[in-house]
């Protein structure tokens, strides 16, 4: 391993490990501490992922044409801010549903721009083994997440101000290693440009046999698998098993443990040939473990089902990244990684929207029929319209770039 991975992974681990133990903080002060309705759980998530929608895109042309380790320790430093912020509200005892949302959207902001630069790191401290490194980073991410779930479990025991304290150390500390990474290159581009250079990076992935099917069906992750994992559980914990933050916890740090034994397997394996298959495989696997919430497992057999469903979301997570940046010429890599994560960001504020209002209309078990019946619907329009079956690594990184990028 080269001192310019270390540099990148420990960048990793000061981001993911705060970011993870947020995922918990944020739906149970929402679902706990303010108390709020299940179509408000839903709002509230949607609001917060929406900053990736509008402005990803545009992040990822902003990594392209400026320099990426900068960008990075910009955005460390304003996610510590703004969880300082909220930390101070909490220990006032002035925490509303509204600073709440507007200090989390702040921070989402922040985090939507280090995401491009971050990806785009990737692809130059991996040198040839980009499969093998998306792997590791992928297993590092869920391993670090676990690490904040771990933290967010002490939340009745310490108070969430300490503990959104410590996260924003966490953040603020992150910006050392960023700025010891490896220097990029900024592309030259007029400001006026935007919109077209935009456009450059959605053409060639909209004309791409590889990464068209790959956006559809990662959208449709967003849309149906990350709404149920952000306010359908928060929601089953609380309502069906009258569970606290620390069986949310639980139930956060099952699914990705399984994502880390997924990784683990890949890791020693060296990666999987049948890209695509796979792909659409841990997708189904997935829509299966939703459809089984839907039959209220005992308490013991839900966590189970979050575990099992972590298998399937590592093999997804994997695959899905691993197909986009393998496909993307070097000059488009950031914005191409953005659009992939931009395809994800898309659906999940209107999944997370739609599981609130199906869990308050339907029921908290009946909404889990949605997705699972949704994500299979879609695995199944794209098995018929493209090749993302048959997808295996490409012999070079051959994306034919239009002139004007």
């Amino acid at each position: 391993m080269t001192a310019a991975l270390r540099t990148y992974l420990l960048a990793n681990v000061a981001f993911l490990v705060p970011s993870g133990l947020f995922t918990v903080l944020f739906p149970w002060l929402v679902v706990g501490a303010l108390h709020e309705s299940p179509e408000r759980v839903g709002i509230a998530q949607m609001i917060t992922q929406l900053p990736p929608v509008f402005l990803m895109l545009f992040a990822g042309l902003l990594a392209d044409r400026f320099e990426q380790r900068r960008i990075l320790v910009v955005t460390h430093l304003l996610v510590a801010v703004a969880q300082l912020a909220t930390a101070w509200l909490i220990a006032a005892g002035a925490l509303k549903f509204g600073s709440l949302l507007l200090l989390s959207l702040l921070g989402g902001i922040a985090g939507t721009f280090s995401g491009p630069p971050r990806d785009a790191l990737l692809t130059r401290v991996a040198g040839a083994q980009i499969q093998r490194t998306v792997t590791l980073v992928i297993g590092l991410q869920f391993g670090s997440q676990i690490i904040g779930f771990v933290l967010a479990s002490l939340t009745d025991r310490v108070g969430a101000a300490a503990l959104l304290v410590l996260s924003a150390a966490l953040f603020a500390l992150g910006a050392i290693p960023s700025a010891r990474l490896p220097s990029s290159e900024p592309t030259s581009g007029a400001g006026g440009r935007v919109f077209r250079d935009i456009g450059v990076g959605l053409g060639v992935a909209l004309r791409s046999e590889r990464i068209r099917p790959v956006l559809i069906l990662t959208f449709a992750l967003g849309l149906f698998f990350i709404g149920s994992f952000v306010v359908l559980l928060p929601l089953i914990i609380r309502d069906v098993y009258h569970g606290d933050a620390a069986d949310l916890s639980l139930a956060f740090g099952a699914n990705m443990t399984g994502t880390l034994v997924v990784i683990a397997i890949l890791m020693r394996r060296g990666g999987v040939q049948r890209q695509g298959r796979a792909f659409m495989l841990a997708l189904l696997f997935g829509s299966a473990m939703l459809l089984l919430l839907y039959l209220r497992p005992p308490y013991w057999a839900f966590f189970a089902l979050n575990f099992v469903w972590g298998l399937g979301g590592g093999l997804t997570m994997t695959m899905g990244r691993s197909i986009v940046q393998e496909s993307a010429p070097p000059e488009l890599t950031a914005r191409l990684v953005s659009i992939y994560a931009f395809a994800m960001s898309a659906g999940a504020p209107i999944g997370s929207l739609a599981i609130g209002y199906a869990a308050k209309i339907w029921g908290t078990l009946n909404a889990a029929l949605l997705p699972g019946i949704g994500m299979v619907a879609t695995v199944l329009v794209v098995q018929l319209t493209s090749t993302c079956w048959h997808l295996v690594p490409p012999a070079t990184r051959s994306v034919e770039v239009p002139s004007s990028a």
